[in-house]
């Protein structure tokens, strides 16, 4: 059943739109674009380990792509509940889990097809630990799973819920270790930022993908503990409100 709603969601995914499966190539194509063009094509610019394009990759898809994308699909699911009403066999969380693993499917397409461009090119894209490497992408894909989920069935509460997931979208691209790696980034404020767990799964992504970078902060130990609530505390929500969401 979750199979089919995902085969389902992704034919609405890249046919609503003529050019619909473009965008999700273009996207991280132009921003590989904007730091070669910042910090040249083939110099090692201001990372001090990796080319930029590889950099981007490692860093703008998994949190783009995996952990925004996985938000904004599970809070957008009781559009979909609502037009499968009739199928009174489908929950809300079959509709969420569906949509993720479409979501996790897609930019996993999106970094093979990007990673052949990038080989075409004379670039060595394959991770140096591909198994830890996709470990660390489900891990953010679940982390963005709860918080979306936490965040749909707070809106429930209150709407400004809503504004405030389009608020932080942009504070988390610049405090989550995407732009700069945390070796970058001078004490006291890598401790600061070092709070915030998108940095620890964000950092050991770029571990695992690039064995030559030491990260000097990652706690996965850390990371993990926050996981575990945010699903637990998402997990409880849902037995609480579900049925306030899908008539929001």
């Amino acid at each position: 059943m979750i199979f089919a709603i995902a085969t389902r969601e992704m034919f609405r995914k890249f046919s609503d739109y003529k050019f619909g499966s473009m965008w999700v190539l273009f996207e991280p194509l132009m921003m590989m674009l904007f730091f070669m063009v910042m910090f040249g094509a083939r110099g090692r610019g201001e990372f001090g380990f990796i080319e930029p394009p590889l950099f981007v990759l490692a860093a703008f898809l998994p949190f783009r792509g995996l952990f925004q994308g996985m938000v904004r699909e599970t809070k957008s699911a009781p559009n979909v509940i609502n037009g499968l009403s009739h199928l009174r066999q489908i929950s809300l969380l079959d509709v969420m889990i569906a949509r993720a693993c479409m979501n996790f499917v897609v930019e996993m397409l999106v970094l093979i097809i990007i990673s052949i461009g990038l080989i075409w090119l004379g670039y060595d894209p394959v991770p140096d630990h591909i198994l830890e490497t996709l470990f660390g992408f489900l891990l953010i894909a679940l982390f963005g799973f709860g918080f979306g989920m936490v965040l749909l069935f707070l809106s429930t509460f209150a709407k400004e819920i809503d504004k405030f997931t389009a608020f932080i979208n942009m504070p988390l691209l610049f405090t989550s270790a995407v732009f700069l790696p945390m070796s970058a980034i001078p004490e006291p404020y890598r401790t600061y930022l070092a709070y915030n767990p998108l940095v620890h799964v964000m950092e050991y992504i770029r571990e695992m993908w690039f064995a030559h970078y030491t990260s000097p902060v990652v706690d996965m130990e850390y990371f993990t503990t926050w996981l575990v609530c945010m699903l637990g505390l998402a997990l409880a929500l849902y037995r609480l409100r579900w049925r306030k969401a899908v008539n929001k």
